[in-house]
């Protein structure tokens, strides 16, 4: 009997180190786990608070400055054709009144205006390519868009990359997210105009006293330029069949619009907060959306070209001045982007 009790003594001890043993690891391991899970909770806690916080410092700006300076200069400017080229020679000095520019108080630029010597050379009888081909490069603005017919270029695509704080030239230069000119403070006259380091006045936008001087009617198809790819360029207005010149007169719609949400960045490496054009890459387009395709253009008649053309459409809402080639673009508007 003595015996018996004593095994089960024993046991019964055993057992009491086994259940204590079971019992402390599994708190062991449950806390190891609670702290894992913890650590694994914090850590959203804050992406989710960095998210929240991150927060755009660029300022959606329409401002423009006023056109009230007369240049000391005279426009000049030729078209001439020869049985394959336009060749189109500039003074680039607008045949308008323009904003202040130059080293004066409350100028919007510091480069004063100044007469150039430019010669552009474009397709007389361009043709369509199967793709588009994008003003911006890898490395920045690659072209110049064309010319209006009064000698100023038609240059849309800002070098102002993000992070705006290093400059164009950075190895950091993130391209995708490049400032929309006509939606920052640029320093834009009324004109959507201002002026390169060189002296060179060009447009970013509609250029408004320009086509304020042609007296554009809204029943009527009105050339305003060439692209770099030699097709034509046309304000707002177009049949409305693109291939009947019998057809009504209307104004032509942009097949982009603004993108909904917020931006993916963390501001460090690429821009966050809401879509709201500063960015060329808050807008999307759409096909079908409006009238005209990804470069702001359409296949059809005009009355220059009765037998039908590739032409584009300078409109007034985004991206205004077309980003895109439907044609092969003249080496005479490359710019230094690659």
């Amino acid at each position: 009997m003595r015996n018996f009790f004593f095994a089960l003594h024993f046991l019964n001890k055993r057992n009491f180190i086994i259940i204590f043993c079971m019992l402390f690891f599994s708190k062991l391991i449950k806390s190891c786990s609670t702290d894992e899970e913890d650590t694994s909770l914090q850590t959203t806690v804050v992406q989710s608070q960095e998210l929240e916080t991150c927060e755009s410092d660029q300022v959606l700006s329409l401002e423009r400055g006023d056109c009230n300076e007369s240049l000391p200069f005279n426009p000049e400017v030729s078209i001439n054709l020869t049985d394959t080229t336009r060749i189109i020679i500039s003074n680039s000095i607008p045949n308008h009144k323009v904003g202040l520019f130059g080293r004066f108080p409350e100028s919007l630029n510091p480069n004063e205006i100044s007469e150039q010597n430019n010669t552009y050379e474009l397709n007389l009888n361009p043709t369509v390519s199967n793709n588009f081909t994008s003003l911006l490069g890898q490395k920045g603005p690659s072209f110049s868009f064309g010319i209006l017919l009064n000698g100023i270029e038609l240059d849309p695509v800002a070098a102002e990359p993000f992070p705006h704080d290093e400059g164009a030239n950075s190895p950091n230069a993130n391209w995708e997210w490049n400032l929309e000119a006509t939606n920052s403070p640029l320093g834009l006259d009324c004109n959507n105009a201002h002026v390169q380091p060189t002296g060179q006045y060009h447009y970013h936008g509609a250029p408004t006293n320009y086509l304020n001087s042609l007296n554009i009617e809204t029943d009527v198809m009105t050339l305003v330029g060439y692209a770099a790819d030699g097709f034509p360029i046309y304000y707002k207005y177009a049949y409305v069949n693109a291939v009947d010149n019998t057809s009504p007169v209307e104004a032509m719609t942009s097949s982009y619009r603004l993108k909904s949400g917020n931006r993916p960045g963390n501001g460090i490496t690429a821009p966050c907060g809401e879509y709201n054009g500063v960015y060329v890459n808050d807008y999307e387009y759409e096909d079908g959306l409006g009238t005209l395709d990804e470069a702001n253009g359409r296949i059809g008649v005009t009355p220059e070209f009765p037998n039908g053309t590739y032409y584009y459409i300078i409109t007034d809402e985004f991206p205004g001045i077309p980003r895109y080639f439907k044609g092969t673009p003249s080496n005479d508007f490359r710019l230094g982007g690659g």
